[in-house]
């Protein structure tokens, strides 16, 4: 190892990541079963609310594909306190002051500010942590994260219910201060040695990371998985709670299911990976949840307010992007591995920016009076999965 902690030191800042990790996947969901409340409130349209969810993932990616460089250069312990206050400033914001356009600034700052833990945390894992440690550490930070979407909607629902929509960012305000102390108390600067900052050589290596058509392939195929997790978190409150009357309660434990779903899916990924190659996986699982929401989407036309068909064909996708999005994401990173910085900042970029964030901007426009909105989207997204996933070849640089 490249520093001189204690063993018990290195097991505290480990735990410490582990804590915060949730907050990095609840910056999108939490806020869901508040959107129809914010709409009202506020008195803006539901695409407002909406967008709401894709200026946050914008921040973080744009976060993400900064912060990344930087970390390398100027360190990790300034950088990722810098990111914990920012965060609990940009939560208090809206929630002190009712304005729509504060709102969104402040929503694109938390994604930028939090974007900061996202990556750097990664890095203090690889400074800390003895080599062989490192996959075993890094599933676990994952599977951390996992627990932000599954948690926060119903975290966000009870908070909706008997607080008001002010209260999911004094939550976050709370969850980014207990982060800034925790961190400012025990995280030394474990990176010695530091890289020069080379805008030269991060060009060429994004000029070959996008040169490779597997690459881009996996890339466009995991853009569309993790979209289709957010078109449901998008469109769905609004039909569950305008439409249909359900309280934010109610849609906060139906998120709860689908994230369920989705964990579950990831733990039969790993047992799938000891059989098959992920690009075989990613093409039969995609083939196979292509064909099964082209059957559904007829069906929806003569049962269009059928909640029961709603849930059970999104809790099929968020297992089927379970199954999809680890054996990608994996692949990805086996790709560039002497470049996985660089490999990192371009997945988070497309992903979040020319997929999620596109996809939540364009539903946004969507008026969802029926389940059939949110079924075409899934088809849309899944046929986009499947045609990348065709492109996929085996290969590594």
């Amino acid at each position: 190892m490249s520093h001189n902690l204690s063993g018990k030191h290195v097991a505290r800042l480990i735990f410490a990541i582990m804590a915060l990790f949730p907050l990095v996947g609840m910056g999108v969901d939490l806020i869901s079963p508040s959107l129809p409340a914010i709409s009202e409130s506020l008195h803006v349209s539901a695409i407002f609310s909406k967008n709401l969810i894709s200026i946050y993932l914008l921040g973080y990616a744009l976060g993400n594909f900064f912060i990344g460089f930087l970390s390398d250069a100027w360190g990790r312990r300034n950088l990722i306190l810098i990111g914990f206050l920012g965060f609990t400033l940009a939560s208090l914001l809206p929630a002190l002051i009712a304005s729509p356009d504060l709102l969104l600034c402040a929503r694109f700052l938390q994604g930028l500010c939090i974007a900061s833990f996202g990556v750097i945390s990664r890095g203090i894992i690889s400074d800390i942590v003895h080599s062989d440690k490192i996959v075993r550490t890094g599933a676990a930070t994952a599977m951390m994260w996992g627990l932000g979407p599954i948690i926060g909607p119903l975290i966000g629902g009870y908070l909706q219910a008997y607080f008001g929509w002010q209260a999911c960012f004094y939550f976050f305000a709370l969850f980014g201060f207990i982060g800034l102390m925790m961190l400012f108390f025990i995280l030394p600067e474990t990176l010695l040695n530091r890289k020069p900052l080379s805008l030269t050589q991060i060009k060429t290596n994004l000029r070959m990371i996008l040169s490779n058509s597997s690459f881009v392939g996996l890339v466009i195929a995991m853009g569309a998985t993790y979209a289709l997790l957010i078109a449901f978190n998008t469109l769905g409150p609004f039909l569950v709670q305008s439409v249909l009357h359900y309280s934010p309660i109610f849609f906060g434990h139906v998120a709860l299911c689908m994230g369920v779903a989705f964990l579950v899916g990831t733990i039969f990924c790993r047992h799938l990976l000891k059989k098959l190659t992920p690009e075989k996986l990613l093409k039969i699982v995609s083939s196979i949840s292509m064909a099964f929401i082209l059957l559904v989407l007829p069906i929806t036309y003569f049962m269009p307010l059928n909640l029961s068909l709603l849930l059970f064909t999104t809790g099929w996708m968020f297992f089927t992007c379970g199954l999809i999005y680890p054996a990608g994401i994996g692949k990805i990173l086996s790709l560039f591995r002497s470049m996985a910085s660089s490999a990192g900042a371009i997945t988070n970029l497309i992903i979040n920016v020319m997929f999620t964030g596109m996809t939540a901007i364009i539903l946004s426009f969507v008026h969802v009076e029926t389940i059939i909105p949110i079924i075409c989207s899934y088809v849309i997204l899944m046929a986009i999965c499947t045609l990348a996933n065709r492109s996929t070849k085996k290969q590594q640089v």
